[in-house]
């Protein structure tokens, strides 16, 4: 896999969050030293928002930085840890395949509809791509960690434990 590729989450998430910062920052302004508003950054703010929270799912599981049940693992002999980490890596891919499958339906109805959003005019689906290309890109990344778990079985616990610390 390229470099780029393997930080794609990093890259965007670097240029969606100060662009939303500065969104919400420069329309608070406005509306607090004018009289004026700003009725777009209200969507772009959200909408990037939408995007982060999805990238940023993707980059938890990249880090396995996502909250679970430590104490139930860790009372379970090794064998079983590894099993668990299988089962759950397999329930989260079958998940987002799903969500990524029925939001590319809803996309499609948006791109025959041809809706646009309220004040930026710009077409639906792209707001709502966020949810398939975080389903898609967590899907991913969960085949990976099921890659490096089958690579290195003992790296399941010691990921886990540095990814968490660090």
């Amino acid at each position: 896999m390229p470099r780029w590729l393997d930080h794609i989450e990093e890259y965007l998430l670097l240029v969606l969050f100060p662009l939303m910062v500065i969104v919400v920052f420069v329309a608070t302004c406005v509306r607090y030293l004018t009289v004026m508003s700003l009725p777009w950054a209200e969507e772009v703010a959200r909408y990037s928002m939408v995007w982060i929270a999805y990238i940023g799912a993707s980059l938890g599981i990249k880090r396995n930085s996502h909250l679970g049940v430590e104490a139930v693992l860790l009372l379970l002999p090794k064998g079983s840890k590894i099993f668990f980490d299988y089962f759950r890596y397999v329930v989260i891919i079958l998940f987002n395949v799903l969500v990524a499958y029925y939001a590319f339906q809803i996309i499609q109805s948006q791109i025959a509809t041809e809706q646009v959003s309220p004040s930026l005019r710009i077409p639906m689906w792209f707001a709502y791509g966020a949810i398939p290309v975080g389903s898609v890109l967590m899907a991913l990344r969960c085949c990976q960690m099921l890659a490096q778990i089958r690579k290195t079985p003992e790296a399941a616990d010691v990921c886990s434990a540095d990814e968490k610390g660090g």
